[in-house]
């Protein structure tokens, strides 16, 4: 394979600017914004768990709910397959490690 005339030399970047700044996404914009205090020296986060907590309490289910999916994971939800009513039903393996059960 032949060498392009384009090599770098000995020191020399391929890519002088560095590389290119990563795009914030929501996940790292809400973050920053939750750490910030207000004027009361409370960090956002703390202010949105207080009123959570405080509208649970008062039976708002939404709050409630969030409140236990955090703790203790969403529940498990059922799903059902089906196959075509032509072909062969549908199979499902379950595989873990060095144990395979259907």
């Amino acid at each position: 394979m032949a060498r392009s005339s384009a090599t770098w030399q000995p020191g020399q970047s391929g890519n002088p600017n560095g590389r290119p700044p990563k795009a914030k996404c929501l996940t790292d914009l809400l973050r920053k914004k939750l750490a910030e205090k207000g004027p009361d020296g409370k960090q956002n986060i703390e202010i949105i768990t207080e009123k959570v907590i405080h509208l649970a309490r008062m039976g708002e289910r939404w709050a409630a709910e969030l409140i236990y999916d955090r703790l203790e994971g969403k529940p498990a939800q059922a799903v059902q397959l089906s196959g075509d009513d032509k072909g062969p039903p549908v199979r499902i393996t379950y595989v873990d490690g060095n144990k395979e059960a259907e």
